[in-house]
């Protein structure tokens, strides 16, 4: 643990350059990279529980690797490029990249996360997966390590400023990756009351940051969106619009349905779910107990799977009305989040499903709900389900519109759902989702992003004014 004592004086000299850009903002990266010894100790402890309660205390003891053995491992040459992906929270994108990523024989992934839950998952599909002490700890990795390429994931409002301390500390080439971003999503007013004046403030600077400085950006948004992005901030970085896309090894069929033993429609829902109390005005659509209530009453059934990367404790502590609810609904089950080697299998037994929501006064804005692609999109169709979506969700509702894939819903229709459904032919639908499957394949497009990575690796960091020649790419 030496390395802990020596590269401070380093690091914050190196995030010493935002001080005259934001003194203030300069403050928050200071306190979120743990300089303070006492304050990583802490994270660290509390790292060092986590893991052993994530991957079981002998698996982690003889697996763990030191600080100086994770840098020494990506540095060493392996004859391949090394990605090095930096995420708080991996998302299952980042899976299907890296499984098609290795597939081509020319690229190693490596995942460096902060969350140990699904790290015996991931490690199925990365070389290596490590999960790191404190922020100081992935600071100091940053400074010395000297992959091919970092592709840093990061979260709205939680760690976006990633992409920052990436691009201060390492001499690799940066690539950001947006799950959700802040200004398409909400306002800076609504950002700090949901999340505090820091995160808020950090998000929304981040953001400007990334746009600037980063060698290239990753979204899964529509190509207008990163249009507007990019006119927004003027910025000369490449972007790329790329999806989940659909990956052979999560493809599951299945001939038994629910539905064949009880004559009911069965919905399936896997994602993102806000507890009853959380912001109404940001949270509403994701706030389910109204839709539950609406699609029970019509006699269909509806299961919810919480995102796998809560665990299991924090969602009986943060999800219990919905775990109470599922206990007097007959026609409702919340379940635990599954992977997707696990959940498609599962999904594969329900009948379609479900993106579909109260749209009203407290949602993201309408720009993020009209452009944002979500990964579930491509689980749904890795497991055979033909999807049923609102027809808020613009860009995917065109998805599922193109390739007739599902049925697109308006809010009036959603008390009317049996009848609607009546109107299509289900088994064509169905068949439908396995040709879509061959377009929207992963390995049919990752293509377009290992020649975004070499196209990022040939510009020079300081001959920045050529970077606008490499064009925005979309689907």
């Amino acid at each position: 643990m030496f390395e802990m004592f020596f590269g401070r004086d380093e690091i914050k000299e190196r995030i010493s350059e935002i001080e005259p850009l934001d003194s203030t903002v300069y403050e928050y990266l200071l306190e979120r990279t743990e300089l303070n010894k006492l304050q990583r100790i802490k994270k660290t402890a509390r790292q060092t529980v986590r893991r052993h309660l994530a991957r079981g205390a002998l698996r982690e003891f003889s697996r763990r690797k030191t600080l100086k053995e994770i840098i020494n491992n990506i540095n060493q040459a392996s004859g391949k490029k090394k990605i090095l992906y930096i995420s708080v929270i991996p998302t299952f994108n980042l899976v299907r990249q890296s499984i098609y990523l290795r597939k081509t024989g020319e690229f190693e992934t490596i995942l460096l996360t902060e969350t140990p839950w699904l790290a015996n998952f991931m490690e199925k599909y990365f070389d290596a997966v490590y999960v790191y002490d404190s922020r100081f700890a992935l600071a100091y990795i940053l400074k010395e390590v000297k992959p091919f390429l970092i592709h840093v994931q990061g979260t709205m409002c939680s760690s976006d400023y990633y992409g920052v301390l990436a691009s201060l500390l390492s001499k690799s080439k940066i690539v950001f990756e947006f799950f959700d971003v802040t200004s398409l999503s909400l306002s800076k007013e609504d950002a700090i009351g949901v999340y505090g004046k820091v995160d808020a403030e950090l998000s929304f600077f981040s953001e400007r940051f990334i746009f600037d400085r980063c060698d290239g950006i990753i979204i899964g948004y529509s190509q207008q969106a990163c249009q507007k992005l990019k006119s927004c901030y003027c910025s000369t970085v490449p972007v790329l619009e790329f999806h989940s896309y659909i990956c052979d090894e999560f493809v599951s069929d299945s001939d038994k349905k629910y539905s064949d033993a009880d004559g009911n429609i069965h919905l399936v829902y896997g994602g993102n779910v806000a507890r009853s109390n959380s912001s109404k005005k940001l949270f509403g659509d994701v706030q389910f107990r109204g839709l539950i209530e609406k699609i029970t009453q019509q006699g269909i059934c509806f299961d919810i799977y919480h995102s796998p990367h809560l665990s299991r404790i924090r969602a009986k502590q943060f999800l219990s009305d919905y775990i109470q609810l599922s206990e007097t609904i007959p026609l409702f089950n919340f379940k635990s989040g599954l992977p997707p080697d696990e959940a498609t299998k599962e999904f594969a037994r329900y009948d379609f499903g479900a993106m579909i929501y109260l749209f009203g006064d407290g949602t993201f804005l309408d720009v993020h709900n009209r452009t944002r692609l979500p990964g579930k999109v491509f689980t749904y169709l890795e497991a055979g389900l033909p999807i049923l979506i609102s027809e808020e969700l613009q860009y995917p509702a065109k998805l599922i519109r193109d390739y007739e894939v599902g049925i697109v819903i308006s809010q009036k229709d959603l008390d009317n759902l049996p009848k609607i459904i009546e109107c299509y032919d289900y088994e064509k639908l169905k068949a439908n989702v396995k040709k879509a499957r061959r377009e929207l394949f992963m390995g049919k497009h990752i293509g377009r992003l290992i020649e975004f990575y070499n196209q990022i690796a040939e510009v020079s960091r300081q001959g920045l004014a050529r970077i606008d020649k490499i064009p925005v790419q979309s689907v």
